[in-house]
């Protein structure tokens, strides 16, 4: 509370603008949603159109075929390499190195927030080191295209620097749960809307301009826009509207904080690991889903490019169909949440991402296949949005009250920390000439894996327990004490209450990536 008034009384002493009744002039809030809205439209201009560039310039680079010959339809297969590997496995090799270099820039990320009053420094920096890299990836051409490949991996990780800070704003926006989860849906949404205007506008101006198979003039478009929308909004957004920070922890003499966000990491991990099964096989599962959700978009760009010789604006198409497949994918994780359980609706959620992975493995085998690539494209973004509405609900409900900060970090740790196996295991399966459809199927592993993890949580009741949770939300659930006193059958007054209930999605105090379905190139 004193820190909501701390914020009001700065408020006043900035110049008001009329958007400011937004989030009721919380102008942290609509720094938040801003800050997302400018990153997510830059991460999925690289990954659907950039992305589709520089594969093609390395096929070039390496003197292979990127047009079929005359009279055919298939492209022969590309076994040349540049700089040591395949052309096909750029994309799959700087999202390793990304997932390497951003999970052990997290704990560091964590220490300042938690340790240093430089939190909006740290942001400011980043925020403008942010921008400035997507500026000459604007200008990429034949000559220049492995350097602007190199700055993308920098872009990627300075993207989730900026991203650790933002978050560690999240939680303190309000101490009202239920206003946040409203103002955390809005996030997405906004972020969603933002998204699809911005792939909308570049598909629809290449079409109309009658360019739609120019790979480097979509990319250049689509750059141009993200480096303008970014340019504007982020400086507005940490000069102007986030605030100073003063440390949240004492740092201890005999630490540094070099080291401290990594202790920290290892303490609190050890903690749950003893003391709470639940979230300990939550994180787990988290850590699996996460590496083979956010890998399905490097590997599915890089097989539709190579295999399906797929156009940047038709990878734009199939993931604008993704984003809008998350939409039905919320409306069914809410659905099955509240008539089962968040943690059955997450595993549903896995099974159903696991078999679409499966058939796309299967059946989309070469070019031309374009209705069923889209069909799958868009159950995957059912899947997505289904599975990370789940994780959002469950990250901020069976976690101890009063560490949302702490444990937000964790959170956001674990969506990370093996982001770099499926890539590095897709690049060893292209690199040694197996199938690249082999590589596709190779997901699936990491979603079982993650699928048997939700298995061992128990059930969402006894997570609850665990943590001795006590949210809004506990006392609307007709089942909580089935567990410790027996088996209790629903009434109708009590399916009555339950149906009455807000969203059960609206308990988003941790999200791990605000829009569903775009882990897009190694980004957040």
């Amino acid at each position: 509370m004193q820190q909501e008034q701390e914020t009001s009384a700065l408020s006043r002493q900035m110049p008001c603008l009329p958007t400011w009744p937004l989030y009721q002039g919380n102008r942290e809030a609509l720094g938040w949603a801003l800050d997302g809205a400018a990153r997510s439209i830059q991460f999925i201009g690289a990954g659907a159109f950039l992305s589709t560039s520089l594969l093609r310039m390395a096929k070039e680079a390496a003197g292979c075929e990127t047009e079929p010959p005359p009279g055919e339809t298939v492209i022969s297969e590309c076994n040349e390499t540049i700089y040591g590997i395949k052309p096909s496995s750029l994309l799959t090799t700087y999202t390793m190195v990304v997932g390497v270099a951003s999970s052990a820039m997290l704990p560091l990320m964590g220490a300042v927030i938690d340790y240093t009053r430089h939190r909006l420094l740290v942001g400011r920096i980043v925020s403008f080191v942010f921008t400035i890299c997507i500026l000459p990836t604007i200008f990429l051409n034949e000559s220049n295209w492995f350097a602007i490949a190199v700055l993308q991996v920098v872009i990627s990780f300075v993207g989730w620097a900026q991203t650790a800070v933002t978050y560690a704003y999240l939680p303190e926006l309000t101490d009202d749960e239920l206003l946040l989860g409203e103002w955390t849906k809005s996030f997405t949404i906004w972020q969603f809307i933002s998204m699809v205007l911005f792939l909308a506008a570049v598909i629809g101006s290449v079409s109309v301009a009658g360019k739609d198979g120019d790979d480097l003039l979509t990319s250049q478009i689509a750059m141009s826009v993200a480096f303008a929308v970014n340019a504007i909004l982020l400086p507005y957004v940490w000069v102007f509207l986030f605030e100073k920070r003063q440390p949240l922890h004492q740092l201890p003499e005999e630490r540094s904080l070099w080291t401290i966000g990594f202790v920290q990491l290892y303490n609190t991990s050890k903690h749950i690991a003893k003391n709470y099964r639940s979230l300990k096989w939550f994180y787990i599962s988290i850590a699996f889903s996460d590496a083979g959700i956010q890998a399905l978009a490097t590997v599915a760009i890089t097989y539709l490019t190579d295999q399906l010789q797929f156009t940047a604006r038709e990878n734009g198409v199939a993931i604008l169909l993704m984003l809008v497949g998350s939409i039905p994918g919320g409306v069914v994780s809410n659905f099955c949440s509240r008539r089962l359980d968040p943690i059955r609706s997450s595993q549903l959620a896995l099974v159903l991402l696991i078999v679409a992975t499966g058939l796309f493995a299967i059946f989309a085998t070469g070019p031309d296949q374009y209705s069923r690539t889209y069909v799958l494209a868009f159950v995957w973004g059912i899947g997505v949005g289904w599975k990370w509405t789940c994780d959002r609900l469950l990250a901020s409900s069976v976690i101890p009250e009063g560490q949302d900060t702490e444990l937000m970090g964790v959170f956001l740790f674990s969506g990370q920390c093996l982001s770099w196996m499926p890539p590095l295991v897709f690049t060893a399966i292209n690199e040694s000439g197996v199938s690249q459809r082999i590589g596709v199927a190779s997901l699936d592993v990491y979603l079982v894996i993650s699928l048997f993890g939700y298995c061992f949580m128990g059930t969402y009741t006894k997570a609850r327990e665990e943590v001795n949770r006590g949210t809004v939300y506990a006392s609307r659930d007709p089942m909580a004490d089935a567990e410790t006193t027996g088996p209790k059958k629903a009434n109708a007054k009590d399916i009555e209450e339950l149906e009455a209930a807000p969203d059960i999605t609206d308990v988003e105090q941790c999200t791990n990536d605000p829009t569903p379905g775009v882990g897009i190139i190694g980004s957040p």
